[in-house]
């Protein structure tokens, strides 16, 4: 009988004493800051959009895993995510992507790639650049 309850209680206990190490799932955090040359001030009704994408179906539009938005646009104006590591598939790549826009008409925007590396601690410096008129 003693023999019988070891072999069903010490892998049950085992498997609780597992179960309450269990850690949640790991953040992400990118972060960095969109900037711009052109020395000038950006009007009030100004908005910034900052945008964690999974870019990697080339027939498809990338898809959105977070944004933001704000008003009151700087330069550098700092951007920050904090996104559950399983949000991230094995083998696609994602990037961030930044405008600025005035009253819905497109003012900025990046126009080169920024890829996000899950393991670099280093905050991303991301460019803008101005769209002709």
């Amino acid at each position: 009988m003693k023999s019988y309850l070891k072999m069903c209680i010490i892998p049950l206990l085992a498997t609780l004493g597992l179960g309450g190490c269990a850690t949640p799932d790991a953040m992400v955090e990118v972060q960095g800051e969109v900037w711009y040359r052109e020395r000038m001030a950006l009007p009030p009704e100004a908005v910034l959009t900052v945008q964690v994408q999974d870019v990697s179906r080339a027939d498809a539009p990338a898809q959105i895993l977070a944004e933001l938005e704000r008003n009151d646009v700087t330069t550098p104006a700092p951007f920050s995510f904090v996104i559950g590591k399983d949000q991230f598939e094995a083998g696609h790549t994602y990037t961030i992507a930044a405008k600025i826009t005035v009253n819905g008409q497109l003012m900025f925007i990046n126009t080169q790639s920024y890829r996000i590396d899950l393991n670099a601690n280093e905050p991303m410096s991301v460019m803008l650049n101005r769209v002709g008129q």
